[in-house]
Parts: structure tokens; C-alpha cells; sequence
């Protein structure tokens, strides 16, 4: 597709919002000056992953509201890291594990599968008494042979996995499925893992300090893993504390044990919730929204739309656009909605009629997840324009009722959609009557 494109029909395809956008896509637009911070945040990390002192290997998490572009910018940060010369594995944990139910297990078997895959794709032959030692483990200790044998004949039809592949990316992809899957299995294995967590621990870092040579020997400065999708899983509390907190806090030194530079995305909500300078020495990077209330954010969102959309061709009357921007409370992702809500009834050209009718359908979709009782909470984070931390918050970030802004200092809003909302209206212009 050749972009902006001009009918209606091409829009909504041009505007998908679950696809973030690679490296050289013409559609691309740089938003740092529009979200308030100083630097890009793949040059930033970038930069420290460069100046990392040998030996030390840079920790770096990175959150920020869903829809505000977090995967597009990793993106960026890997094309940036491979321009440099590091090797880059990226991967997103939805592709691999279970989003509701995620544990430290899973995620260090997740980066061993994934480091195994991009060496082989790029050609990278790892020691082959490393990896059929590393396979035999698995096999033994975690996947214990028999249920390993019991697994091959089952591969293509329970887990539409290749029986033909190499040793150890069979027995990674066989533990991967187990731990996505809802089986018996996956706690089994967990618990395994646990139990063996000091070798396997070892034998990961021994497996990854042999690949970190290989690719040096390829020319290249070092080895980065990219873990995206993290910031997705879903919120469980577990005795008292949520099961992200156990995730990042209470294993953190187990996420930081692969003996490589590793990036993670972070829940937004732990930001506001924990200290994670306790946990992580380097500093948590947050990607904010878009400021859509002054010049310089309205013009950013609009090149956004008009990257994708010959405005002119598509929108009847153009100015409508910037009701779009308006609405979308900075957010890359509702933006995106709001063009493919307005032109899903494939009309000629989308009218104020259908903008209108995009606007009005979205909104509702806040209103069924607004409680009476968040109402005093966003009317206070409306007047002081700020977050106290207050666990009634926690929610209200992870629904993106309430999103974060930059410039210079940090600040807060409530999405105007929810600010348009008639029981929102109500409760700011009358807060002592609606109690």
C-alpha cells in the first residue's frame, strides 16, 4: 500500500491500531517534542547500552499507557542498536506465553527460546555439545523423558509444532507451549524450574555467554534481548500484593540474571504502586502520551493522520480531523480508532455525521467501565492535574481513564472521552450534590 492513501476503504486499512510500525515505514512519525521529553527514548537507551561498563550488562524497563506507542519506539530502538552493531532479539511475550497468568519461569524460558531462534534464523550455530546438553536438561529435569516422548507424538497436533526441529528449540518450543497452554503441566514445570532454578540459571548464561561470542566473532559489539508485551499482563492480587509486582519486585534479580543487556516493558500502574529503584539501578524510562492540548501535540497527532490518510480525499470536511485529536486524549491507539470508527460504514468520504457517531461510540465504551466511585478520584486528578500514588489510581491508569504527560515535570488529565461523559459532567460541575 502507498501511503497517505485516498479512498475510504484504503483509511481504514491504513489505520490499524494494533500494528505497531517497523523500522522505515513511511507512516512513522517522531513524537518526542510532542510528548514533553527531552530525548528519543532509542537513542536514549541506546546510548546506555553503548556506555555499559564491561562485565555490566544495562537493565532497563519501559512502560507507559497501552496505545501510546511503546512497541513502535522498541522498534525503533532495534533498528537503532543494529546500526550501531549489537545483535537484537526481540520478541513479545504474547506470542508466546499465557498474558493472564505469566511467571519469572516462564519469561527466562521465553528469552532462552527466543535467543535460540534468532541465532538460528540468522545462521549462528551454537556449540552443538552446548545445545544437545542444554536439550538433554530440559528433557530430563523439566520435561522428564517420558512425558518428552509423550510430547513428540503430539506436537503438530496439539501445539502445531514441527517434530523436525533441531534439538533444543523442539524441547524450548515444547516447554513454551506447555506454559501458554492451561494445562496440568505448567505448573509442574514451573515448580521444576524452581526447584532446578541455580542450574538453570547457570546453564542459561552459559548458553547465552557462548552466543554473546558468537556474534562477536560475526562482527558485532554484543548480544541485546528486547521483551515486549509485558506491560499487558493482566492484573491478579496474590496474598495481598498484585501478581505484577511479584513478577518485577520479588524476582527482579531473577529477571536480571540472563548475563546480557535486556529491556522490559513495565505495567504503568507499578510506576505509581512500587519503588523500582530498590529493585533496578537504572532508571525506569515511561513513555508518555501526547499532550493534544497545545500546538505543537494537535500538529504531531495530525501528521499522524495525515501519514496514513490523504485528509482531503477521505474527510468531507477536514477540520473534522481535529475533533479526532480532541477526543483521543493523546493516544496514538484511540486516534487511529477514531479514523476507522468513522469510516467503518465505508462511506464515500466520512462526514461530521460519522466523526460524531465515532466519538459517541468510543465514549461509550469508557462509560461502561467507569464506577460512581471513581468519580471523586478522576474530579481531584482533573483539578490538581497530578497522581498522589493512591491505590484507587491503579485502576484508573490501567483502563486509561486517566492518562500521564510530560513537559518538563510530570502531569496528569482524565480522557476527554470520559471528561465528555454526562455523569463525569455532572459530578465536576455539581461535586457536593452527586455524593
Amino acid at each position: 500500500m502507498i501511503y497517505p492513501v485516498h479512498t475510504v476503504d484504503e483509511a481504514y486499512s491504513a489505520c490499524h491500531p494494533d500494528i505497531p510500525l517497523q523500522p522505515g515505514d513511511k507512516r512513522f512519525v517522531d513524537l518526542t517534542k510532542a510528548r514533553g521529553i527531552r530525548s528519543n527514548i532509542a537513542k536514549k537507551i541506546a546510548n546506555k547500552i553503548k556506555h555499559a561498563e564491561p562485565g555490566r550488562y544495562h537493565h532497563q524497563l519501559v512502560s507507559g499507557h497501552r496505545g501510546c506507542g511503546k512497541s513502535t519506539e522498541l522498534f525503533q530502538l532495534q533498528d537503532q542498536l543494529r546500526k550501531e552493531g549489537y545483535f537484537v532479539v526481540y520478541f513479545d511475550v504474547e506470542d508466546v506465553l499465557d498474558l493472564a497468568d505469566i511467571r519469572y519461569q516462564d519469561v527466562l524460558v521465553a528469552i532462552t527460546k527466543a535467543i535460540e531462534k534468532e541465532l538460528s534464523d540468522a545462521k549462528i550455530e551454537i556449540d552443538a555439545k552446548l545445545r544437545e546438553s542444554l536439550d538433554q536438561w530440559f528433557a530430563e529435569k523439566i520435561l522428564i523423558i517420558e512425558q518428552k516422548i509423550e510430547g513428540e507424538a503430539s506436537l503438530k497436533t496439539e501445539f502445531g509444532i514441527d517434530s523436525k526441529l533441531p534439538l533444543l528449540a523442539r524441547a524450548l518450543a515444547m516447554v513454551t507451549s506447555h506454559l501458554k497452554a492451561s494445562s496440568n503441566r505448567r505448573s509442574e514445570i514451573r515448580q521444576r524450574l524452581d526447584n532446578e532454578l541455580g542450574d538453570f540459571i547457570e546453564r542459561l548464561n552459559v548458553f547465552i555467554g557462548n552466543a554473546r561470542n558468537l556474534v562477536r566473532d560475526g562482527n558485532f559489539h554484543d548480544l541485546v534481548v528486547i521483551v515486549d508485551g509485558l506491560e499487558k499482563m493482566h492484573y491478579r492480587e496474590e496474598d495481598g500484593t498484585s501478581n505484577q509486582s511479584v513478577l518485577f519486585i520479588r524476582h527482579a534479580d531473577q529477571l536480571k540474571s540472563p548475563d546480557c543487556h535486556i529491556i522490559y516493558t513495565l505495567p504503568i500502574f507499578l510506576a505509581f504502586n512500587v519503588n523500582l529503584g530498590h529493585a533496578y539501578s537504572d532508571e525506569l524510562v515511561i513513555l508518555p502520551m501526547v499532550n493534544q492540548n497545545n500546538e505543537e501535540g494537535i500538529n504531531a497527532l495530525h501528521q499522524v493522520v495525515s501519514s496514513r490518510v490523504a485528509i482531503e480525499d477521505v474527510f468531507e470536511n477536514p477540520e473534522s480531523v481535529n475533533q479526532l485529536i480532541a477526543m483521543c486524549g493523546g493516544s496514538v491507539r484511540d486516534l487511529l480508532r477514531l479514523v476507522r470508527l468513522s469510516a467503518d460504514n465505508f462511506p464515500d468520504k466520512i462526514n461530521d455525521d460519522d466523526v460524531e457517531d465515532a466519538t459517541s461510540r468510543m465514549a461509550k465504551e469508557f462509560d461502561r467501565i467507569l464506577r460512581d466511585e471513581d468519580l471523586p478520584t478522576l474530579a481531584r486528578i482533573s483539578n490538581t492535574q497530578r497522581l498522589s500514588g493512591e491505590q484507587s489510581e491503579s485502576r484508573l491508569l490501567n483502563l486509561r481513564l486517566v492518562h500521564e504527560y510530560e513537559n518538563g515535570l510530570r502531569w496528569a488529565d482524565v480522557h476527554p472521552m470520559v471528561r465528555s461523559l454526562p455523569r463525569m459532567r455532572e459530578f465536576l460541575a455539581n461535586p457536593e450534590t452527586s455524593k
